[in-house]
This record gives C-alpha cells, sequence and structure tokens, in this order.
C-alpha cells in the first residue's frame, strides 16, 4: 500500500493563487513512493505554466501520463507537453483518436482530441491501449472500461463519434478512472466521470477488493444534470462512506453545494488549482 501520496491540482476551472492559470480542463500531478504520474494534460498549456511556478519539473518527474477520456480539456495539452519535453508515454483507450462530438442545438460541437496519433508519435508520443484494469504498479492501476450498472447514471448530453466516415453514437466507452491503493483507503481520480461517480467507485472497489474509501478527486460531469439526478448520486456514494471527496472541473456548483451540505465541510475539500491533497 502507499504510505506517501501528493496530488497536486495543475489546471481546473477555479483558481485563486496569484500566478497560476485557470482553464476549462484539468490535469492532476501524483507523486508517490512508487513513480510519478499525470493525470489529463488539461485544454492546452495552463499545467505547464503552473508547474514550473509551482516548482515541479515535469520533464524529469513524469513516469507516464493516463488519459481519463479522449475529449479535448483533458487530452488538448498533450501537444505542448512533447514539444517541450520530446517525450511522453501515455496510457489510454485506444478509442482515444476517434474523432468526438456533442449534438448541441442540431448541430455538432467537435470535443476531441484535437491533433492526430501520427503528427505526436513523430513528436515522441508512444500510446499505449489498455480496456481492462491495468496495473502501472502495485498499487496505481487504471479501471479501463466502467460498468454502467445504475440506471440514474445515463449522460445528460448527446455525444458522437466519427467511425469510418459515418457519425455514430459515442457512449464514451473511453473513459476511465486511475486508482490509488493508499494505507488509509482508495484515493480515485475522475476525469469527467461520464460513466458516473457512483459506478466508478463501484468498479474500483471490486477490481480492487478494497472497500474502504479515503478520497474521490476530480470532474463529475454533473454542470447540466438535474437535481433529482444529483441528489441520487450523493446517496449513492454516500453509501461507499468516503473520508474525503474533492470535486473538480465538470462537477458544476449545483453538485458541489449538494456534496458539501451532505457531507460537510471536514468531508468535502474545495480545492483549486495549485492546491494539493497530501496523505502521510
Amino acid at each position: 500500500m502507499l504510505q506517501n501520496v501528493e496530488i497536486t491540482i495543475l489546471a481546473e476551472n477555479r483558481v485563486r493563487r496569484a500566478g497560476l492559470r485557470a482553464e476549462n480542463g484539468l490535469s492532476l500531478f501524483i507523486s508517490t513512493s512508487e513513480g510519478d504520474y499525470l493525470f489529463d494534460t488539461g485544454a492546452r498549456d495552463a499545467f505547464l505554466h503552473n508547474a514550473e511556478t509551482l516548482d515541479i519539473d515535469l520533464g524529469k518527474k513524469v513516469d507516464k501520463i493516463i488519459f481519463s477520456h479522449g475529449h479535448h480539456d483533458h487530452t488538448g495539452g498533450i501537444y505542448a507537453y512533447l514539444k517541450k519535453f520530446g517525450k511522453a508515454e501515455v496510457i489510454c483507450h485506444y478509442n482515444i483518436f476517434n474523432r468526438k462530438f456533442r449534438v448541441v442545438n442540431g448541430g455538432r460541437l467537435e470535443v476531441g482530441l484535437p491533433y492526430e496519433e501520427k503528427d505526436l508519435v513523430k513528436m515522441g508520443g508512444k500510446f499505449i491501449y489498455k480496456t481492462h484494469p491495468f496495473h502501472l504498479t502495485e498499487n496505481i492501476l487504471t479501471t479501463g472500461e466502467i460498468p454502467r450498472i445504475t440506471d440514474y447514471e445515463k449522460p445528460t448530453q448527446v455525444y458522437q463519434q466519427m467511425v469510418l466516415q459515418d457519425y455514430i453514437t459515442d457512449d464514451l466507452h473511453d473513459d476511465m478512472a486511475l486508482v490509488l491503493k493508499t494505507g488509509k483507503g482508495l484515493i480515485i481520480l475522475l476525469g469527467d466521470c461520464h460513466s458516473g461517480p457512483v459506478n466508478t467507485v463501484r468498479y474500483a472497489t471490486e477490481i480492487t477488493k478494497t472497500d474502504k474509501i479515503y478520497g474521490i478527486m476530480g470532474g463529475m460531469n454533473l454542470v447540466e444534470a438535474p437535481i433529482d439526478k444529483i441528489q441520487q448520486i450523493v446517496n449513492g456514494l454516500q453509501e461507499f462512506q468516503p473520508r474525503y471527496i474533492i470535486p473538480l472541473h465538470s462537477t458544476g456548483f449545483r453538485a458541489m453545494n449538494q456534496l458539501y451540505n451532505t457531507f460537510g465541510p471536514e468531508r468535502v475539500l474545495m480545492l483549486n488549482t495549485g492546491d494539493r491533497f497530501t496523505i502521510k
């Protein structure tokens, strides 16, 4: 089990510290006794600026990058990373390079990774595709595809992807979480959690055979969710009795408020860009 973990928020929608940049995206730097990792790269290059400001040398420290899913606000920064450092090993789903769209007002808004695989490989990117749980180390693993069990966590938005020049429904099976097994319980890191927070936490406990949850941290994609769906998810998370919840990025203020009112200020940590969540 990991005894020392430090998670730094390198990119997030909110910022309070002078000199740091916020953006509509997510990037977390995870430092552990079993290596250092980057979970998502945000939309552009804010995570690089913020890492430098926080004296984190990503070029020397990052062992691997993990992509939570293929949307640009979580993957777009890979170009800036490769341009600056020249190489990266990325763990991701094989759908990551599919052209992805969100259906808005009868039209399509392209929301996928804005670069092609061949171009990023030329820049030094190495992409390792995993669809099942994958251990980066003994106590750090990705979930792979997450089973959709609950009937209340269906996506609010409509997504499509282009496959062989045809637009088809995108069920976002590339969505996955990163799980850290610590001496105090699991820390589960979410990107946008398109599979649903309850489904994700449940699956993390299944694949680790651990039901003690220390922290749930990341985006929950509830900005546009109706209040009854938010309440059902909050009720579902209560069953796992997490010690801490750190809602970020796409969680949305209504869901943050509901979590805060349910779990209380000692358990819901309202962190921002540059803040750290630490286990010692």
